[in-house]
């Protein structure tokens, strides 16, 4: 290669302290000094605020490092098989891409990297430095805690009526549902050889993601994993609108079950304890439609309620809509005007539907213009499977 070809170096994050420590300590003994110093290099040119660097030729690292075209390919190649670079060519220009490294934790599990550095650096040095990753904590059983709370050394930045509590509801800081499910995600990754897919794969997002797959799609980890295969990306990233089609030909694969509509009365333990997709077989009486599938993924992936909410979210507007799944986006302006409202679980759900039902039935206009929109407002739409729950808490509280 001509030693004056460009080429630009990009980064998902900046390293830091603990990445250093186990680049040095587990991964240099394996690729090498030269490998380690190119990865460093390659890093140094990268802006921290922008995370890419701008063009340079490839002779800038020959003499940067000292090493010969050779050499160089030689640590490129070692850094590419150890999952710390990707590298794409075009006919002007290569592009490198650095990846972390994985934690302590997750290299010495890993099987292809262990053995390797046991077998170089010898059972009694490999146990020294994995010494060093270990933490220990100091027993504090026998101390009496006196640390002292924020709240008792600052007092409220304002009065009370000043912060309402749905001023800090940010939908994009707020945890994702947390879904309870009976699969091991850390499992499933583990049987995948960690050559076969990408390290980004083992994101907590993409967890998240996965875990959410197998509990709208009811998969275990055996049909899970083999669907990811299926739907890996040459790059070696999971292709997840691809991994979603199978899924839902897996479902649609699966012998129909009798599904009848449900008759008894609905509660609050029903809501809380029950998945999105038993309530909407339960409300309809029948098998969930594939496109109505993507809608209740979407939502459990990107909303940040609680399921309990999406839950009767999702027969509200059911109902609402005479039994018609709407888009996601119909979804997002309900909860939205729900976060307002202060709406966190499915009591406060019901509740404020129950408020606005009443709304509708009792409207107070003030002025003659007030009187034509309440003659235009539409009768009240009853929620039948409300009826039982919102009949039995009006007999609790009378």
């Amino acid at each position: 290669m001509d030693p004056h070809f460009p080429c630009k170096v990009i980064a998902a994050r900046n390293l830091d302290h603990d990445h250093r420590h186990v680049l040095s300590l587990l991964y240099m003994p394996l690729i090498g000094i030269e490998a380690f110093a190119l990865y460093m290099a390659l890093y140094s040119v990268v802006d921290r605020a922008k995370l890419r660097s701008v063009a340079y030729p490839h002779a800038f690292f020959y003499d940067l490092l000292n090493i010969s075209h050779n050499r160089f390919e030689t640590a490129r190649t070692r850094l590419e098989a150890s999952g710390l670079l990707e590298t794409y060519q075009s006919d002007d220009e290569r592009l490198y891409e650095l990846l972390l490294p994985l934690t302590a934790e997750r290299f010495v599990k890993d099987a292809p990297f262990a053995p390797y550095l046991n077998k170089h650096l010898g059972d009694s040095r490999y146990d020294d430095v994995l010494s060093l990753f270990k933490l220990t904590r100091p027993s504090v059983k026998k101390y009496r805690a006196l640390t002292a709370a924020f709240s008792d050394v600052f007092g409220p930045a304002y009065p009370p009526e000043k912060t309402p509590k749905q001023r800090f509801v940010d939908t994009h800081t707020q945890a994702a549902p947390r879904i309870e499910h009976p699969f091991d995600v850390d499992v499933l990754l583990d049987s995948l050889p960690e050559t076969l897919i990408h390290p980004s794969t083992r994101t907590q997002a993409v967890l998240e993601r996965l875990k959410t797959v197998s509990y709208v799609y009811q998969l275990d980890e055996i049909t899970l994993k083999e669907l990811i295969i299926q739907s890996l990306q040459p790059d070696k990233r999971i292709d997840f609108e691809q991994l979603t089609q199978k899924a839902l030909k897996k479902v649609q694969g699966r012998k129909t079950r009798t599904i009848a509509k449900k008759t008894s009365p609905y509660d609050l333990d029903y809501f809380q304890n029950t998945d999105p997709i038993t309530l909407l077989e339960d409300l309809t009486g029948m098998a969930v439609p594939k496109a109505d599938l993507k809608i209740i993924e979407e939502l459990m992936t990107r909303s940040t309620v609680k399921l309990e909410v999406l839950n009767v979210l999702i027969g509200y507007v059911l109902r609402e809509l005479d039994q018609r799944v709407p888009a996601y986006n119909y979804f997002e302006k309900v909860l939205a005007e729900w976060r307002r409202n202060g709406v966190e679980d499915a009591e406060s759900a019901i509740s404020h539907i129950q408020k606005k039902l009443h709304q509708k039935k009792t409207p107070k206009p003030t002025a003659q213009k007030g009187r034509r929109q309440a003659k235009r407002l539409p009768e009240d739409i009853q929620v039948d499977w409300f009826d039982a729950y919102l009949k039995q808490l009006e007999e609790e509280d009378s």
